[in-house]
């Protein structure tokens, strides 16, 4: 297949991972976090099973659940601070704001890798937290504090992508001898057996729609991953790094036409800020001869992206 199919496929992983997201904000109206996540990664792991069974894909092996397991530990992190500040603040700021997540692992790359880092890396990473600070600061401190709850949701906001940074580093160490769907499903298991415990307490009753919808939130996250991860076999990793800022654009329409969510100008000032860091961060990373590590941890960023949340 070619480039273009590689590009179509990767378009469709993306608008449906924004599409989760928004699934995502709709069910946190009814369920706590940890139900959100739950319903996730069990909805995750069922879509994949039944993909692996129909098309006979590897399934994931026993002498791989310790990986899993720790990076299952990881995704829940993760996943609750996304879901608990994608309910409270508008769609596209927390998009915005985890764009960040490439630069951060450029970071604890060179810290965990013993890579030494230059005064390029901080400095992509200082235009990268200015970017940060304008759309979390832009509309004033009383944006931030305003509410009951908003003052956590943005520290969620700020504190995922740190999180998926760390997830993403033992993706990339662990994925070598492991297939992406088996992978997937291992970790998506695992991740929805984990947060069961926090999920228990009072559920509302389920109707046709939120049945539908805690259905759905799986199989965005499924489709959307398997799209991804066969859509950049076939297309270059720096033609989807380009194509991955589009799904600013698609949290933006998301939340204003389900949500009527419009965002301030802070976001657009302080996203091309962040998204001009994550550009200046891959071509140092590739330019600059750093460690293998972290150099192919920034270049699988996308497929990591696509079964992390």
């Amino acid at each position: 297949m070619s480039a273009r199919a590689g590009f179509i496929m990767c378009a469709a992983g993306i608008v449906l991972m924004c599409a989760m997201d928004a699934v995502a904000k709709t069910l946190g109206a009814s369920f706590t976090t940890f139900q959100v996540v739950f319903l996730r990664y069990l909805g995750a792991a069922l879509w994949l099973a039944v993909w692996i069974a129909l098309t006979g894909a590897s399934w994931p092996r026993r002498a791989d659940w310790w990986p899993q397991l720790q990076r299952a530990v990881l995704l829940v992190i993760t996943a609750s601070f996304f879901f608990f500040a994608v309910a409270r603040l508008p769609l596209a700021i927390v998009a915005a704001l985890g764009m960040t997540a490439p630069v951060y692992v450029t970071l604890l790359g060179g810290l965990l890798f013993k890579e030494r880092l230059g005064l390029s890396v901080f400095a992509v990473l200082a235009l990268g937290a200015c970017g940060s600070a304008i759309i979390v600061l832009g509309g004033g401190l009383q944006q931030v504090v305003g509410s009951t709850g908003e003052p956590l949701a943005w520290l969620a906001a700020i504190l995922a992508p740190l999180t998926y940074a760390f997830t993403v580093i033992a993706l990339k160490h662990h994925s070598k001898r492991e297939e992406p769907a088996a992978m997937t499903l291992g970790q998506s298991f695992l991740a929805a057996l984990l947060v069961l415990p926090l999920a228990l307490g009072d559920w509302p009753a389920f109707d046709a729609r939120l049945a539908g919808l805690s259905g759905l939130i799986g199989f965005l996250g499924a489709v959307g991953f398997l799209l991804l991860v066969h859509g950049l076999k076939r297309l270059p990793v720096a033609a989807f790094a380009v194509l991955d800022y589009t799904a600013l654009i698609w949290a933006a329409v998301f939340g204003f036409v389900f949500f009527h969510e419009v965002p301030g100008p802070q976001l657009w000032v302080g996203g091309p800020l962040i998204i001009a860091a994550c550009i200046l961060n891959a071509r140092l990373s590739a330019g600059a001869g750093g460690s293998v590590e972290t150099e192919a941890a920034v270049a699988e960023m996308p497929e990591g992206e696509a079964s992390t949340r």
